[in-house]
């Protein structure tokens, strides 16, 4: 029995060494590789480089949760943030910086915390650039600019600043900006900074075509060449591509974007490689090449823009987001009772809403209504005043001529002013008759114009036939034949006319008249005739206008 203890604990314990073993070896791996796969993050050369870098830190990541270095698994998370960047994983990117933020917020506020929420807010920063988010860069790039511990911290955030403005066309601060960071490389005496704050200067005052803008790429290129910077002199030799393209010389713009490549494959780096032809590509002229490179483009754009529909996280500090924790059920309640009075308050506004909408509706429907109702009563009034003047005055009158004609006591005078006043009343009858409408309409008009025609008035119509009258009221149809009546009437009694020229004609919707008499006018005033004529029109919301002069003609123009 004591044997078989012993050899169980001999087994615990073989296992606890060998694990922490094995931990040792992986610890003494991760310290031993970090500067390996830290250059294949700089400086991927193989598609699979940035994936295998990202593995590791991953669980270097694990490693120093384990340890508790909370500092270190920060720095973890910078490089797979950064990683993810390069991938063109934008928002898994934030995401992981987010993470390391929030780490960085429960820890003491040091000189190595600063330097990395320096790091951080420089990649939220990158971040946003990608996204074109630009007043959002310049944001985070001005929060990574209070946790530079020294000057030459600063350079490389105002470099990126100036780059958010060359990218929002703002080429004058960018120039200010990047002068100021030339100045600080000098001091500080860092050729690669130098050159690199020369190139971005120079770059930036090609934009507004400064004389000194290509001396200063050209210099940024011999500082390169002199310390053999290869990353540098493709910077350079792109940047001088660009520069050519911009002045429409594309022989020398295709010799350095021929260059480039050639240093991005001297570098073996595949973002380098990919950059470098795609600078080739924009110089290619043939137009399937450019529709290519545009859709390319926009299918690229359009793919970030997806990945990062769901990412609107806002960066605070840490007491800010302690303070919003602290808030949120108080927010919560507060405002479930806001939507609540606001629903109740849409409610009671969308009652009397529609209420005033019922009623206006039901005021208007009813104000046409009446006001139908009363011309027909109106026309009916005609009518049967129209029928009673001919059926008794007319046929009474009449019938006085027949008899008294026989009577020679009786004056020839008495019996012309008896055919007068029966004429006349017959006139009268006439004019408030009924109108047929199951007839056509247009030949009930054509009859009204062969009335009024004689030997010496001719009436012309046109676009009578035109008009379709099945689609126009009864309503409508009388006004139209009482106003024309009218008008007919009064230029038979006054304006000794030869030619009246009636014009049918449909204006969208409405239908328009135009009436035209070459009679010798007459200066406008609105008798009892006139009158009607416009009150007919008016009535039936409609428009009318008269237009004449002494010697001029009169004319008249209906809409209805």
């Amino acid at each position: 029995m004591k044997i078989k203890k012993s050899f169980l604990f001999f087994c615990l314990y073989l296992a606890w060494f060998t694990n922490a073993f094995n931990y040792k070896l992986f610890a003494q791996k991760v310290a031993d590789s970090s500067g390996y796969y830290y250059n294949l993050v700089v400086n991927p050369r193989k598609s699979t480089d940035l994936a295998l870098a990202f593995t590791f830190y991953e669980k270097s990541k694990k490693l120093h949760e384990l340890k508790h270095d909370t500092l270190q698994v920060v720095n973890d998370l910078r490089y797979m943030a950064s990683i993810q960047k390069k991938l063109g994983f934008l928002y898994d990117s934030e995401s992981t910086s987010v993470e390391a933020l929030e780490l960085l917020n429960s820890m003491e506020n040091n000189d190595k915390v600063k330097l990395s929420k320096h790091g951080v807010y420089n990649q939220f920063g990158m971040i946003q650039r990608e996204y074109n988010n630009y007043n959002e860069a310049l944001k985070f790039y001005n929060k990574s600019l209070e946790f530079a511990l020294k000057p030459s911290d600063s350079i490389t955030i105002l470099n990126n600043i100036a780059n958010i403005y060359l990218d929002q066309k703002k080429f004058n601060q960018a120039i200010v900006t990047l002068s100021t960071v030339y100045e600080n490389s000098l001091r500080f005496n860092n050729k690669k900074q130098i050159a690199r704050a020369l190139n971005n200067l120079g770059t930036a005052k090609a934009k507004i075509n400064a004389p000194d803008a290509l001396s200063n790429i050209t210099e940024a290129l011999r500082i390169r060449e002199r310390i053999n910077d290869n990353i540098g002199k493709y910077s350079s030799y792109k940047h001088l591509s660009k520069y050519y393209q911009q002045h429409s010389n594309t022989i020398i713009a295709l010799k350095y974007a021929n260059k480039a490549y050639k240093v991005a494959k001297l570098i073996n780096s595949a973002n380098f490689i990919n950059d470098a032809l795609s600078q080739i590509i924009d110089l290619d002229k043939n137009p399937k090449v450019v529709e290519y490179k545009r859709l390319s483009d926009s299918l690229n754009w359009s793919r970030r823009i997806g990945e990062n529909k769901f990412a609107s996280v806002k960066y605070e500090s840490s007491e800010n987001i302690r303070k919003a924790q602290e808030s949120e059920i108080k927010f919560k309640t507060s405002q479930l009772e806001k939507e609540k009075e606001e629903r109740l308050k849409l409610l009671y506004m969308s009652i009397v809403g529609f209420i005033m909408v019922l009623s206006g509706a039901t005021y208007f429907i009813l104000k046409s209504k009446h006001k139908k109702e009363k011309l027909l009563q109106v026309y009916n009034t005609e009518t049967r005043i129209s029928k009673k003047v001919h059926d008794e005055v007319a046929n009474d009158i009449y019938h006085l001529m027949t008899k008294i004609q026989g009577h020679h006591t009786i004056e020839e005078t008495v019996l012309d002013d008896l055919e007068h006043i029966y004429f006349k009343t017959r006139d009268i009858s006439k004019e408030s008759s009924i109108i047929d409408f199951n007839n056509d309409f247009k030949e009930t008009l054509e009859d009204l114009f062969l009335a009024f025609q004689t030997n010496e008035l001719s009436i012309v119509t046109k676009g009578v036939n035109s008009i379709d009258w099945n689609t126009i009221s009864d309503l409508k149809k009388t006004a139209i034949f009482r106003v024309l009546q009218e008008l007919l009437t009064n230029m038979k009694k006054h304006s000794k006319a030869s030619i009246t020229v009636l014009k049918f004609q449909k204006n969208n919707a409405d239908l328009e008249i135009n009436y035209n008499d070459n009679g010798i006018g007459s200066n406008l005033k609105k008798h009892n005739g006139l009158q009607n004529v416009e009150n007919r029109i008016v009535s039936l919301n409609g428009t009318i206008t008269f237009d004449s002069e002494i010697n001029r003609g009169f004319k008249v123009k209906i809409t209805i």
